[in-house]
Parts: C-alpha cells; structure tokens; sequence
C-alpha cells in the first residue's frame, strides 16, 4: 500500500455523519468537502490527522503566511499535487522491498509479535486487561496498520527494555489547531519557514538531504546530536527496528470491520541501540525547560497526574519565560495561530485546541487523554495575564470543591463527623470510612444515647443528602 496513491485514510463525509469510505490523500487535499477521520479509536484518529500534517508539511512547504492562507481556503490542484509528492515518492510504500515505510527490512526475532501490539494500551501476549483480552486483534488492514506503526514511534512509550523510544520522550501531549474540516485542519497545522526557523535556525528546505530513517537508517551504536535531525527525519522519526508480518489470508481488518486491503497479523522487533544527545524541538507539543543543578533540562509536557487538560491550558497558549531561561514554548502551530491571528487575519477568529497524550507507568499505559478546548475570538490579543488569572481561579475552585466534597463524603476523625460516620454504619461490621483504627467499631446505643434526636436527624440527614449529591454529579 502507497500512503501517497491507495485509498488508506479512513473518513466519513458530511461532517462525520456520512458513509464510511477510504480516501486518497490526493483526494483529500485536492478536493474542497467536508471530511472527517472516522476510527474507532479516538488515539488513533489524532494519530491519523498527525501523519497527514507531517506529510503535508514536508511536501508541500507554504513559503509564507499568505500562501498558507490560500491553502486553507483553495484546494490544491492535481498538477500541484503532483509536483509536490514527487520527491518522496519512493517513501511512503508500506511493503516496498527494501525500504517499506516506518519499517527495517530483515528483523531478526525469536517470536513474531502480536499485532495487537501495536494498538497501545491493548493487552498482548501473557498481559491482560480488564475489559480486552490477548487476541482481540488478530488482524490489521494496510491503513490502520501505517498509522499505527507511525503512531507507536511517534506518541506512545517504547516496546520496552531495550527499546529506543520516540524524540519526545515516553508519552507526551499533542497539542494540534482545529478546522473546520479534513483539509482546512491540516493546512492549520503547516509551519511557514518563519516558525520552522524558531526551533531549527539553520534550517533549510532540502528532501534530498533530509531523509527519513527507513531511507537514511540510523547506524548501530551512532552518537546522534539533536541538532544534526533534520525537520522531515525528526517529524518521521522510527527508533525501533520492526517489519510487518502479512497473512497469506484476505478478509475484514478487525478494526474497521470491512475489507481495506493487505493483512497483518504480527511484526517483528528486535533491539537496536544508539545515543541521542539533547532535545530534539519537535512542533506539536509543548517544550518545557526547568533548572537541574544549574543547567536547563528540556522535555516535553505529559499527563503525569488525573488533572483536566485545561489546568495546563496557560502553557499550551503561551510562551512564558523565566529569569534563567526557564519556562516553556507552546506547540508552534498553536504559536503560528496567534501570530496569524494578529497580523495575518481580517478579525479575531477563536481558537479551538485537539489535546490528547498517555498517562502511563514506564511502559505500561494507565490512562487515555483526548480532549477539545476553545478559547473565543480576542484570545490572541492579549499578553495572557486574563488566560493565567482565569486557569489560576479555576484550578482553586476545583481544588476547593474537591477538598470539601472529599471532607463530607470521608467523614472527619473529629468532632461531629466521627459521630456521623458512626451512626451510619450498620451493626454488620461494614467498614468505617475513618480508617483501619475505627473497622472494629459497631453501631453502638451507648453512643445514639448520648446524642438527642435533633442532632442523630441533623448528622444522618447531612450524610445522606452529602451521598446523594456527590452520587448525581459521578
């Protein structure tokens, strides 16, 4: 399958609600309808949109803000296309003979890995899940199988010891700008030379150089200086060395349900070691830098705690520098948006944010983070003191709510909530909420004695109206 001529990007037309059909990515950027990616899995389709943008930046490079702006409104033409993919058209075959996308041909392994490997977070092997099970995947279409693989080497934690992760890091945030449709949110998400130049100030635009590590494949144990990447290898960066395993059999792909092409029912891996020096500023996250023992440390913000996304919402908007040259950049699409907004657009236009990341432990995923926030038009006219005052306030509401809610719902060892959390246990030894020290303690009639009527109604009452309340907003 050829990412660049067979149908492989899974969509639906009418704003999501049509038929479910394979697009071509010519189709796509050639033609001005309303698309937009259908998977069953929402990591998935923001690991689709995130290929096509890396695909469409390096082939199709606007030289500046009011050529982007055409692009985002004006289809390109066939004859465009063309021209534009001519110089990668030997990279994105997933079964080429010697340089398959995203692949290393001859992976030597003692076992062939499942599949459903690739599918983070499903189980594989001995691991189980509570609501998967080994084996759920068997197989994967071409399509699913090129994002997948792009996905893993990209967004997800490593195969595990051994085993290179991606350039930023274990499991980081995503931050891309939304559109309107298929096309205009790709176009959204292009840098111009102007903002490429922020993080690469060297850069030049230069595919016969900049090659991608199935073509130009890393050498064993090289040393490898984050500033020696060049923006199309960083953007298809694959540390690992895997091969897809085909089936001898044709059928449905157990993810999409229908039959989408060539099967895969496994892949092998093997452990491939080099070093890399320093961060490389990969442009769809956000670059945090800290202070270690006197020196910057830059990585890339994760979910590293159950907190909403909007708690971080003032670092994925705005560039916030330190006395020391701490602090952290944005996205860079989301930077070229305020830029663009400021100077580029006839009135403020709001900006709407697709997040989403891992949570995990090392390599195991404990967590799947895919959200939508929007800002309103007039969000880029500012300095960003609101935006902080307002993310501040919200983080205090939230924590305020969490701390009383969690102070009526566990009772208190003091004062009236021992009592009541006394008198709401049973006689039948149920735990108490107060404790290992208060499990022995039983329902006793020494204690109702000593509480009037008034005050056993008063504190049974609270605790079931607390309950209720709490139950309502789960």
């Amino acid at each position: 399958m050829d990412l660049l001529k067979t149908p492989w990007i899974p969509v639906r037309a009418h704003g999501g609600s049509g038929t479910f059909r394979l697009l071509t990515y010519q189709e796509l950027l050639c033609e001005d309808e309303d698309w937009q990616i259908s998977l069953p899995r929402d990591d998935l389709e923001l690991a689709c949109l995130q290929l096509l943008i890396c695909m469409t930046q390096i082939m199709f490079l606007p030289p500046e803000d009011d050529v982007l702006l055409d692009r985002i409104d004006i289809p390109l033409t066939p004859d465009e296309f063309t021209e534009g993919i001519s110089p990668c058209l030997e990279w994105f075959d997933l079964d080429h003979p010697t340089q398959p996308f995203m692949q290393t041909r001859g992976v030597v392994a003692k076992d062939v890995t499942p599949i459903q490997k690739l599918l983070i977070g499903l189980p594989e092997g001995t691991n189980h899940a509570f609501f998967n099970a080994p084996g759920e995947v068997s197989v994967l279409s071409a399509p699913v199988a090129a994002i997948a693989l792009f996905h893993q080497a990209t967004n997800c934690p490593s195969f595990g010891g051994g085993f290179k992760g991606s350039l930023r890091g274990i499991a980081p945030i995503t931050t891309l700008v939304d559109g309107r449709n298929l096309r205009k949110r790709i176009w959204c998400n292009v840098l111009t030379p102007e903002f490429i130049r922020t993080d690469f100030p060297d850069w030049q635009h230069d595919l016969s150089q900049d090659l991608p590590t199935w073509i130009e494949p890393i050498r064993s144990k090289e040393t490898i200086h984050a500033h020696q990447i060049g923006l199309a290898r960083g953007l298809f960066w694959q540390p690992a060395h895997v091969e897809l395993v085909g089936s001898r059999e044709s059928g449905p792909c157990d993810l999409l349900g229908i039959e989408a092409g060539p099967l895969y029912t496994g892949f092998r891996k093997e452990k491939f070691n080099f070093t890399l020096e320093g961060t490389w500023p990969h442009p769809h996250g956000v670059l945090q830098s800290s202070l270690k023992k006197g020196a910057l440390e830059m990585k890339f913000a994760s979910f590293t705690t159950e907190a909403p996304a909007w708690t971080r919402l003032t670092e994925m908007v705005l560039r916030i520098n330190g006395p020391k040259g701490e602090g952290s950049r944005p996205a860079t699409p989301v930077a070229q948006a305020k830029s663009m907004a400021v100077t580029a657009l006839e009135k403020p236009q709001p900006l709407t944010l697709i997040i989403g990341g891992y949570r995990n432990n090392k390599a195991s995923v404990t967590e799947r983070r895919h959200e939508m926030l929007s800002l309103a038009a007039g969000w880029s006219e500012e300095d960003g003191s609101r935006l902080k005052d307002l993310v501040a306030l919200g983080i205090k509401a939230k924590e305020s709510l969490k701390d009383k809610l969690s102070f009526a719902s566990k009772g208190h060892k003091k004062k009236c909530f021992q009592e009541l959390d006394l008198l709401y246990r049973t006689s039948e030894n149920e735990s108490s909420t107060l404790g290992p020290k208060a499990k022995s303690l039983k329902l006793c009639p020494d204690r109702l004695r000593s509480c009037n009527g008034k005050r056993i109604a008063r504190l049974i009452s609270m605790r079931l109206l607390l309950t209720a309340a709490i139950s309502s907003m789960l």
